[in-house]
């Protein structure tokens, strides 16, 4: 059995100790978002997010440059590819599944403030992307939204309302465009050498 393309164990090993010493999820954040999203060999890139606690499969790739939040409240399932300027936010959970497209430059927020507060507090919501889901580039997903499973967010897509099962979505704010085919059989893998 071969190892995934997206693991290197001796990179993990050794990176796991000092990532686990990091209480402090924004020193975290800061050396994810500074260092290690700049490393231009996705099995030394993946490793070492998963060292630092985002749980995220070996067969999966978090494209270069990405932008992580809360990494220890991400977690993202088998075949997905994050593209580049990606904001990943776990600061409510982000949980996506498995055989997911997350384009560049998509936003995921998991969380605002109150705009008639005096205090302007905080409002947190989980962001989930389901299995087989396409989030196309520049799309922004806002806290507390579910996206279906097999949907598809068009480019540039405000999605502020859960989106249902195979469904085509876009537009500012997002509305359907029409229903999906569910006869999806693709695998995504992207592994580059590097990248």
């Amino acid at each position: 059995m071969t190892k995934p393309r997206g693991a290197n164990p001796i990179v993990e090993a050794l990176a796991r100790p000092i990532f686990d010493r990091i209480q402090d999820p924004l020193f975290l954040d800061y050396l994810l978002n500074t260092i290690v999203n700049k490393v231009p060999f996705p099995a030394i890139r993946m490793s070492l997010y998963r060292a630092a606690g985002l749980d995220v499969h070996p067969t999966t790739n978090i494209m270069m440059r990405c932008f992580v939040l809360e990494a220890r409240q991400i977690h993202i399932g088998p075949n997905c590819i994050i593209g580049p300027f990606t904001t990943l936010d776990g600061r409510a959970t982000l949980r996506i599944g498995r055989n997911v497209n997350v384009a560049g430059e998509v936003l995921t927020i998991g969380g605002h403030h109150a705009v008639d507060s005096p205090t302007a507090e905080g409002i947190l919501g989980p962001v989930v992307i389901e299995d087989n889901a396409w989030v196309a580039m520049r799309a922004t997903i806002l806290p507390g939204i579910t996206v279906g499973e097999g949907a598809y967010v068009a480019a540039a897509a405000l999605v502020n309302r859960d989106v249902p099962p195979y469904t085509l979505v876009g537009g500012v704010p997002a509305r359907k465009i029409r229903d999906r085919s569910r006869d999806i059989e693709y695998t995504l893998e992207h592994f580059p050498p590097w990248i």
